[in-house]
């Protein structure tokens, strides 16, 4: 500024002083307002020399305090008299001349100004700012401190908060916080720290915080040591502090960590107190507050702080669980915000420790805490845990199941998408989560089991969006880690799990078969009757367990059959043969839709269920034939992967063998390939699949004919069976013909056990093309098999349990002509079978059918073995030509000297007993062998119990007799015809052990799910059974009527029945 422009505005100056000394009254507000301009305009100009202006401002600050004008209440009067005022405070500074009474109307006249400050859009708020600017510059407001103003100096802090705003420059925040800085450097007190204290409680996006910071970062090193006082009288002492802030001393804490964390040096290692009180919710609230304080980017507090780590982390397994439950839920964001490290491996070591909690809320919250962190990208988790979590499945708590299985499949979809994206790779512990599913099957709870696991598979287990290369990809991977495709360490898909999903697989199937004939019966309209209603009535009752409250579904199946309209069973109907997954689904969504539009009165939820259950969804045509296409294009390098393919298509064409229909060439060359790796597979699948798909059998039959005659056994029976099957999709008329050849392949070398598989084999499958050429075939066997020492034999036959090749032959004989009885049409043998069974009986007797024939003791063992089991299945069709003396024989082979022999039969008669093909009289040998071999006493016992308990929760059969407890009456007579019936009474207790032990089995609660009542059922049918046997005589031999029972001794009946 030029010494001409000072000069002016002095002069400027004065002369306005002038004007208003000479005014006796307070000039009007226009004449104010000009002269107050000129002034407000003129110093400025003016530099700091108080001695040398004071003169000529005198006059001007005079007329200020004269006129009251400090006091001014219009708004442009009071602008200009702070901004002259502003001015004057700077040219005379430090001797400005007003009294402490003038300078506390002045700092209230800026006060007033700071105010006035919220108002962004007022044409004054550049000048109110730059006053702002100036006060903050000269520093003005530290006099307030020095004239008794400190009631100002908080008024005016709270001023500032209350007027700062988001839309202010930058310049406002810098004024602001450098006077609260200045203010600070000369006092800081209670009153003040507490209001900018109080404006870090407020959101972080507030502009009053953000000015909060400010001044905490611009002065921390004189704030800290009351801050530290206050927070540390918070944290010690809470009750003795008289200030509101002591309730959210935490968040003051935590702000001021992430502005100025030097500050707290001396507070934060406090915070340990709080974490080991033994108040509940304070530990509740410090675990809380820590783990947030832990968590805060860009610092490493749990490495600052080791001792508060280490007893934050002792937090994760605190005695309340409510402690427990905060802790884990802040392992997500510890586990986000610290780099990899000893910490972050600590937390989630404590984190995976809660999945085993004894408390179930802290199990889900870990379990949920897992999930989270398994979802986000942030940062990749140790696949570790996700195994741990998917474990939680199998959690003694429904409840807790429940939660988890949803949560699960919420990671399992996040992790499928990132899958098909390439994010990352298929890996093990992600895919154990599908496996503990399938696990869900055998839960009892009504939540679970394989109705409800049945629609996961259907619905839930892939994002809809997921194509059907993706989802194969996946069931591929879990095959190719199962027990028999990997080592045992990586494997994850057992035997258990390939069970699950078979039984779900299997009722999916069974409810499409009753649906078809439901649709059927229903079609056929001008045939009604009783019969029909009642046949349909069962359907319904059947379909219905394959719901998850069968009632329910039974009462929504009957209100469906009242529907009219006939377009719903149309495309019930299209929906089970719609092979393809995309056109099923369409169709689905379809169907409920258009009922919904029809507004039928029907459970539309029970609908979309039904249409669910009748499509394939699960596994699909498209899953087949992308199968398929890996195996023809020999994708997989691994073998593995291989066998996990056939696994996978192996599980699927058993249960669906019709989707292999439209992929038959590309089977059929697999099939043909010279090396194929899997033929056992293929042939066991064509077997399965061949009446539901289209072949020409003249393209195939030569590769199968091979098969019958230099295949293995195994092969030969799968090839016979795919030719019977196929033979009813082709004209080809072929079994006769291939008859021919094996009884030509027989006579003419040396005969094979592959050719005697095969005809045993034809003669199940095709009584007509094997009967012309039973006789001859019978012969040939017991002449040249059956009746010779030794039997010439292939080198590359496995034998069983070292027994000898002629005896294996002799068996296979044996085998060939049992099978030739047994047709699986069981009707169309007209051949006698007497012959047979005293073949067998002479077997059994002597483990010889004629005299020398055999020398091995093992290969007498294997003869007797292989006839008792021939007797075992004969009896499923020709148990009334089985006399007493071989049914006696062959339950005697559970007492057989040889272990291998005993528990062999007894494996096979269980076998036979669970699938319902052989009488409950059968039973007798479990009965027997325990007494026999007490090393044996506890396998015959498990097996008593599981017929007993599947007799007991199926429906009862037609014949009364084939009952456990009827099995008591066969067992009596075995024992009455006994060559070593005791003679002296002192041996009937071990004599008779066998009656004790099937009275024990069948009295036990156990075996019949607790249920008392079906307990009293039995001892009143064996009651009426030995009541029976006292009036009845032995049909074999009536002397031996009274040993039956009456030489039984009551006394001892009587006291195990006791017992």
């Amino acid at each position: 500024m030029s010494d001409t422009d000072g000069k002016t505005a002095k002069e400027l100056i004065r002369d306005v002083g002038k004007q208003l000394a000479a005014k006796q009254k307070c000039p009007h507000k226009d004449s104010l307002v000009k002269l107050l301009r000129q002034a407000a305009s003129a110093l400025p100009k003016l530099q700091a020399q108080s001695h040398l202006l004071k003169p000529a401002i005198k006059p001007l600050s005079d007329s200020l305090l004269k006129h009251g004008l400090l006091k001014q209440k219009d708004k442009d009067l009071r602008l200009l008299v702070a901004i002259c005022v502003c001015e004057i405070l700077r040219i005379l500074a430090p001797n400005p001349g007003f009294s402490d009474e003038d300078f506390r109307d002045i700092y209230q006249l800026f006060l007033g100004m700071f105010v006035e400050l919220a108002d962004t859009k007022s044409p004054y708020f550049s000048k109110r700012v730059a006053l702002l600017e100036t006060i903050a510059r000269y520093n003005f407001c530290v006099l307030m401190l020095d004239t008794g103003c400190e009631d100002l100096v908080l008024k005016m802090f709270n001023i500032f908060f209350s007027v700062i705003r988001k839309e202010h420059p930058s310049n406002v925040y810098g004024a602001m916080s450098s006077i609260m800085s200045l203010i600070f450097q000369e006092k800081v007190s209670q009153a003040l720290l507490e209001v900018i204290l109080q404006s870090l409680l407020k959101d972080s996006k507030d502009a009053s915080f953000q000015l909060g910071v400010s001044v905490i970062e611009g002065c921390s090193q004189v704030l800290q040591p009351v801050v530290c006082r206050f927070l540390n009288c918070c944290i010690l002492d809470r009750d003795g502090v008289n200030s509101e802030l002591k309730e959210s001393y935490h968040t003051i804490i935590y702000e001021i960590f992430k502005c100025a964390p030097e500050m707290l040096i001396a507070v934060v290692p406090n915070l340990t107190q709080e974490l080991l009180t033994d108040q509940v919710d304070v530990r509740i609230t410090a675990v809380k507050f820590v783990g947030r304080l832990f968590s805060i980017p860009g610092r490493h507090v749990a490495q600052e702080y080791h001792r508060l780590f280490i007893e934050f982390l002792n937090r994760f397994s605190d005695k309340s669980a409510a402690v427990r439950v905060n802790a884990v839920l802040c392992a997500k964001p510890f586990y986000f915000t610290n780099p990899s490290g000893e910490e972050s491996i600590a937390v989630l070591s404590a984190l995976e420790g809660r999945l085993l909690d004894f408390d179930d809320k802290v199990r889900i919250q870990a379990v949920a805490v897992v999930c989270d962190l398994a979802k986000s990208n942030l940062r990749p988790l140790p696949l570790e845990i996700i195994a741990q979590a998917a474990k939680r499945l199998r959690d003694k708590k429904v409840t807790v199941r429940k939660k988890v299985l949803q949560m699960l499949l919420d990671v399992y979809h996040h992790y499928c998408n990132r899958c098909s994206e390439g994010i990352i790779k298929l890996s093990l512990e992600f895919e154990q989560i599908p496996c503990g599913i399938l696990m869900l099957c055998y839960d009892k709870d009504t939540d679970f089991g394989p109705q409800n696991i049945e629609h996961i598979l259907e619905e839930s287990l892939f994002p809809i969006s997921l194509s059907v290369e993706e989802r194969t990809r996946h069931w591929l991977f879990l095959f190719s880690h199962s027990a028999s495709a990997s080592d045992h360490r990586n494997a994850i898909f057992t035997s258990a799990h390939e069970k699950a999903l078979t039984a779900i697989l299997c009722q999916k199937k069974r409810l499409q078969i009753e649906m078809q004939s439901y649709l059927e019966l229903r079609t056929n309209e001008k045939y009604f009757s009783v019969r029909k209603e009642e046949r349909i009535k069962k359907l319904f009752a059947k379909m219905s367990t394959c719901f998850p409250i069968p009632i329910k579904a039974e009462e929504s199946f009957h209100k469906l059959h009242l529907v009219k309209d006939a377009d719903i069973f149309d495309s019930l109907k299209e929906i089970l043969v719609e092979l393809k997954f995309g056109s099923s689904r369409i169709m689905r969504d379809n169907c409920v839709s258009k009922s919904k539009m029809k507004d039928m009165q029907l459970d539309f939820e029970f609908l979309q269920s039904l249409t669910t259950k009748c499509s394939y969804n699960i596994f699909s045509f498209d899953h087949v034939s992308c199968i398929l296409d890996h195996l023809s294009e020999d994708k997989f390098q691994e073998a593995k992967l291989k066998n996990a393919c056939v696994s996978l298509l192996m599980v699927i064409v058993n249960a669906f063998p019709i989707l292999l229909r439209g992929s038959e060439e590309q089977f059929c060359t697999l099939l043909l390939e010279d090396k194929s790796l899997f033929c056992n597979e293929l042939l066991e699948m064509l077997a399965k699949a061949g009446p539901h798909i289209s072949i020409d059998l003249s393209v195939i039959y030569p590769f199968l004919e091979r098969i019958c005659l230099d295949g293995s056994r195994a092969q030969a029976k799968l090839a016979v069976s795919a030719i019977s099957g196929l033979m009813v999709t082709s004209e080809h008329s072929s079994l006769s013909d291939l008859c021919k050849k094996l009884v030509d392949a027989l006579k003419s070398g040396p005969p094979t056990p592959t050719v005697l598989q095969s005809l045993g084999c034809m003669a199940q499958h095709s009584v007509s093309a094997f009967e012309p050429h039973a006789e001859e075939i019978t012969r040939y066997i017991v002449e040249n098999i059956l009746l010779v020492n030794e039997v010439g034999m292939s080198d590359d036959i496995v034998s069983s349990e070292c027994s000898s090749t002629s005896c294996n032959l002799k068996i296979f004989g044996l085998k060939a002509l049992v099978r030739s009885f047994l047709p699986h049409q069981r009707t169309g043998v007209a051949r006698p079978i007497d012959e047979l069974l005293t073949l067998i009986s002479r077997m059994l007797q002597r483990a010889e059918v004629s005299g020398g024939t055999l020398s091995g003791e093992d290969d007498k063992d294997h003869l007797r073995l292989a006839a008792a089991t021939s007797v075992l299945r004969l009896s499923q069709m020709w148990d009334s030509h089985i006399s007493p003396h071989i049914y006696h024989q062959t339950l005697l082979t559970a007492k057989d000297h040889s272990c291998m022999v005993r528990r062999l039969f007894l494996k096979k008669t269980f076998k036979l007993l669970k699938n319902n093909v052989l009488h409950c009289k059968y039973l007798c040998a479990f009965a027997l062998a325990a007494a026999s071999d007490s090393s044996q006493k506890d396998e015959s016992l498990n097996y008593m119990a599981e017929i007993i308990r599947k007799h007991h929760r199926e429906p009862k059969v037609a014949d009364v007799t084939d009952d456990p407890v009827c099995s008591l009456m066969f067992l009596i007579h075995i024992l009455a015809h006994d060559t070593d019936f005791p003679s002296q009474e002192d041996k009937y207790d071990s004599f008779f052990s066998p009656i004790v032990f099937t009275l024990e089995a069948l009295l036990n609660p156990s075996f019949v799910d607790g249920d008392m009542n079906r307990i009293g059922k039995v001892v009143s049918d064996l009651h009426n059974t030995f009541n029976a046997i006292k009036r009845a005589e032995d049909a074999l031999d009536v002397h031996k009527t009274s040993v039956s029972f009456l030489a039984l001794p009551a006394n001892l009946l009587r006291r195990k029945w006791q017992d």
